[in-house]
């Protein structure tokens, strides 16, 4: 296989207080909540093309150990390829003696991470989204941004 091209999609940090951190990226930013996670004290931001451009996690609000710090907690890259392409870079991160730090499946399996650091020790996350859970996470930004939904449907068809 080539190597896949990437895109950056979503960076995350660890913020004091979630509340606060919504308030900024909102009204100052600009951006619109997506999703908002109570329970594991998380949102998801958006300019209007992608479910999070921010992902913003409360520090402490799961026991998750890179949810104890504040600061930066990682950037994710999407490769082109699907999910072979995920696991040849897995493949190639083994390979190089890169450090894992976590191999992991959200939304029910429809997402699937692996997370890895790099020699400065910043987190770094390589994924793929399947099909299904790309056109949820499409009607939940649609919902968020309704002046944008024939815009972003079309980049969806193309």
């Amino acid at each position: 296989m080539d190597e896949p091209k990437k895109t950056v999609d979503h960076i995350v940090f660890n913020v004091k207080n979630l509340e606060t951190a919504i308030k900024f990226y909102t009204e100052v930013v600009g951006m619109r909540v997506v999703m908002l996670f109570e329970d594991r004290r998380m949102a998801f931001l958006s300019f209007g093309d992608r479910l999070g451009d921010i992902r913003v996690f409360e520090v402490g609000g799961t026991k998750e150990p890179d949810r104890q710090h504040h600061g930066f907690n990682h950037l994710a890259l999407k490769p082109e390829g699907g999910l072979p392409a995920l696991e040849q870079l897995h493949q190639r991160l083994i390979e190089k003696d890169v450090p894992i730090d976590l191999i992991e499946g959200h939304a029910e399996g429809r997402h699937k991470s692996v997370y890895f650091f790099d020699p400065d020790g910043n987190r770094l996350e390589f994924y793929w989204e399947s099909p299904t859970w790309v056109q949820e996470w499409t009607a939940k930004v649609q919902k968020a941004f309704p002046e944008y939904s024939e815009e972003m449907q079309a980049k969806r068809d193309s």
